[in-house]
């Protein structure tokens, strides 16, 4: 019999008693009309085919949102161990702990849409770059993850949570965008405080880093997808790449400029 090696997120949890002190923990963080409850009572109502569409736009937020959890938890280590300050590492913990409670809420969206706890893909991951020196890792990822990635992400979610005309779907993504506001405004404050012990070959390379970050961001608005608006907040390609550059020129480069580095737009 052939094994199945289909690349998969497996969300199932393993034991009771966890599985409840999670879903406390996450709710306790939560507006009550996004707590588990009200996702067992959320019936969408919707075609087989709209259905879908859907659910695999939600697939594919559950892999992104998973992919900053673990990248942001790799980044909060590296911060505390670098002895980075009290409202640093608050804030950090804070973003990190966002992301957990997003993809918890990618996952619920998923089951509501017909889905399952196993989701289809994996992540494509991002971390520190170990071949680097501690300060580095921390330069690195804050900018291209948090400064670049957060605030295209922020910028999108927005779209989509203005797109979206099921309820349930514009009040999750509503909660999500709001949190990806601050990851990336934060990213920005982080900078301010790093880059004094950055030098100025250092920050060259840092320049160069962050705009080969861009253009790998950008890189989503060449893939396929339906050209359809959608009502569980699928946004359609054709749209992300004006949501990007207004975002770039808006908030993102003037951010960099401000800091004294030159990155280019993709």
């Amino acid at each position: 019999m052939r094994r199945d090696v289909s690349p998969r997120l497996d969300l199932r949890p393993i034991n009771r008693a966890l599985e409840t002190f999670g879903r406390r923990s996450l709710d306790a963080l939560l507006p009550e009309a996004l707590q588990s409850e009200r996702f067992v009572d959320w019936t969408p109502k919707a075609d087989a085919p709209t259905l879908a569409i859907g659910r695999g736009a939600w697939e594919q937020m559950t892999l992104n949102e998973y992919r900053s959890q673990v990248g942001f938890t790799d980044l909060l280590h590296a911060m505390t161990r670098l002895g980075l300050s009290r409202d640093s590492l608050q804030t950090m913990e804070r973003l990190t702990r966002d992301e957990v409670v997003h993809v918890e809420l990618c996952r619920r969206m998923v089951v509501g849409l017909g889905g399952s706890d196993v989701i289809p893909g994996e992540p494509d991951w991002v971390g520190l770059d170990t071949s680097l020196e501690p300060l580095d890792q921390v330069v690195e990822m804050v900018t291209t993850s948090l400064c670049i990635g957060e605030m295209l992400s922020c910028a999108l979610l927005g779209a989509a949570a203005k797109a979206a005309t099921d309820p349930f779907a514009k009040a999750v993504l509503t909660r999500m965008t709001a949190d990806e506001s601050i990851h990336g405004q934060s990213g920005f404050h982080f900078l301010t405080s790093l880059l004094p012990a950055v030098t100025k070959r250092k920050r060259r390379w840092l320049q160069k880093r962050a705009t080969e970050a861009a253009v790998q961001a950008f890189g989503i608005c060449l893939s396929p997808y339906d050209d359809v608006s959608h009502p569980f907040g699928a946004l359609p390609y054709s749209k992300l790449e004006p949501i990007m550059r207004a975002t770039w020129k808006r908030s993102i480069a003037p951010g960099f400029v401000k800091l004294g580095l030159s990155v280019r737009e993709p």
